[in-house]
C-alpha cells in the first residue's frame, strides 16, 4: 500500500470522526447544557452573587443601600388611651425597591420591662424616595406608651427601572390647630397616566424637627392631570408649635399592600 493510500484512509477516518463527534457531541452538549438562569441556584452568567446581581432582577444584599431612618419612631397621643406610631424612612437606592418588607415596632411605657404591644406587618419600599410608616390608631387602656423601636426583617431587593409617576401636593393649610385641627391639602398627578393606590401620610414637625402629630389617608386612583383634595383632621388641639408639615406620598403597586 503507497504511502497516498494511508493518508487518504487517515484522512476518511478522520473525517468520520469528525462528523461522530458532531452528530453526537453536540446533541450531547445540548442536552446536558443548563443555559444560566436567575433562579438555578448557582453563580452564573453575569451574577455577581447567587441569583442576583448582573442581569438578574434581584440585587445582591451588598450592592443595596441600607434604609435610613429619619429621627426616632414616635408614638402620638391622639385622644385619651388612643396613639398612633410614626416612622419615617428614606430609600436611597436609586432602581432598588422591596415589595414586601417585614417589620417589627415594640411599643413600651416608661415602667415596663417588656413591650406594650408588639405590631408586625410587612410593608412596601418604594425606589428613591422617603415614605412614612403609619399605624394607629391603637387603644392603650389606662397604660401610657412613650416610645417605640422599629427594625427590619430579611428584605429582598429587586430592580426596577420604570419611570415612577410624580406626584405634587400643594395648598398645606393648617387650622383650627388649637381646637380640634383640620389639615386641607391639594395633590396633582403631574403624568400623562392614571396613578392608582395613593397613600398620602401628613406629618406635623416641632421646632426640633421631631414628628409630634401624624395622620393618613388613600386616593384610589388619580387620572392624568388630576387634582385630588386631602382632608386630614385631629379630635383634639395640638401641643406644642407646629413649624413644618409635610405629606408624604407613596404609590403601591397593589391596593391590598395599603393597610
Amino acid at each position: 500500500m503507497n504511502e497516498w493510500s494511508i493518508k487518504r484512509k487517515r484522512i476518511i477516518l478522520g473525517l468520520v470522526l469528525l462528523a461522530l463527534i458532531i452528530l453526537l457531541g453536540i446533541p450531547f452538549l445540548l442536552y446536558f447544557h443548563q443555559t444560566p438562569t436567575c433562579s438555578d441556584g448557582k453563580r452564573n452568567g453575569d451574577e455577581t452573587g447567587v441569583d442576583c446581581g448582573g442581569s438578574c432582577q434581584l440585587l445582591c444584599p451588598l450592592e443595596a443601600s441600607p434604609l435610613i431612618v429619619k429621627g426616632d419612631p414616635q408614638v402620638l397621643y391622639v385622644a385619651t388611651s388612643t396613639f398612633d406610631i410614626i416612622a419615617y424612612m428614606q430609600n436611597p437606592n436609586i432602581n432598588g425597591e422591596v415589595a414586601l418588607a417585614p417589620y417589627t415596632i415594640n411599643i413600651y411605657d416608661d415602667t415596663s420591662s417588656g413591650p406594650l404591644r408588639t405590631i408586625s406587618g410587612k410593608t412596601f419600599i418604594p425606589k428613591n424616595s422617603t415614605f412614612a410608616i403609619f399605624q394607629g390608631p391603637f387603644d392603650f387602656g389606662s397604660s401610657t406608651p412613650t416610645r417605640a423601636t422599629f427594625s427590619w426583617g430579611n428584605l429582598i431587593w429587586k430592580k426596577n427601572k420604570s419611570e415612577v409617576p410624580e406626584l405634587i401636593v400643594k395648598d398645606v393649610l393648617l387650622t383650627n390647630a388649637d381646637t380640634k385641627p383640620r389639615i386641607d391639602a391639594s395633590v396633582y398627578n403631574t403624568t400623562l397616566q392614571k396613578v392608582s393606590n395613593i397613600e398620602l401620610v401628613a406629618l406635623i414637625f416641632d421646632e426640633n424637627g421631631t414628628i409630634v402629630h401624624a395622620s393618613r389617608t388613600v386616593v384610589d386612583t388619580l387620572g392624568p392631570n388630576e387634582v385630588a383634595t386631602l382632608v386630614y383632621t385631629w379630635p383634639s388641639a395640638f401641643v406644642g408649635t407646629t413649624t413644618a408639615i409635610e405629606i408624604v406620598p407613596r404609590t403601591f403597586p397593589d391596593a391590598s399592600l395599603i393597610k
